[in-house]
């Protein structure tokens, strides 16, 4: 997929703490994550079940990407991120195009540089009106 349909998803609708949380994690991160250290590090402070948590978010970020309008198909996370199994655990890469995607979203980008405690905050969300592509 285009990094201009990605960038498009991003900006359509709030982001939400649980999506911001993702995708910094996979932003910062150049080799694979498995599922486990995922959760953990999204959700392990805040969350009695930082797995079923993970699950939560990727379905929501799912439903964004496959509610976005001119979206083809369903593709859910899987326009962001890739999956492989690695000794029998999911891991995740976030792919080329989405971080080129995230790239061309400076209030998202700022905010992966805020501490991760204030990520985590009950309300923390970036206002659709704030999603603000770059313009090229």
């Amino acid at each position: 997929m285009q990094p201009s349909s990605l960038t498009k998803i991003l900006c359509r609708a709030d982001l939400m703490r649980g999506q911001i949380t993702l995708l910094k994690v996979l932003y910062e991160r150049d080799e694979p994550i498995g599922r486990g250290e995922l959760a953990e590090k999204l959700r392990g402070g805040i969350h009695q079940d930082p797995e079923q948590s993970l699950t939560g978010v990727l379905g929501a970020f799912g439903r964004r990407i496959n509610e976005t309008d001119d979206i083809p198909g369903s593709p859910g996370t899987d326009a962001f991120i890739k999956r492989q199994q690695i000794d029998r655990e999911t891991h995740y890469l976030l792919r080329p195009e989405a971080r080129e995607a995230i790239g061309n979203v400076p209030a998202l980008v700022r905010r992966f540089d805020e501490p991760w405690d204030k990520l985590l905050e009950p309300d923390s969300r970036i206002e659709a009106k704030n999603l603000v592509p770059n313009s090229d």
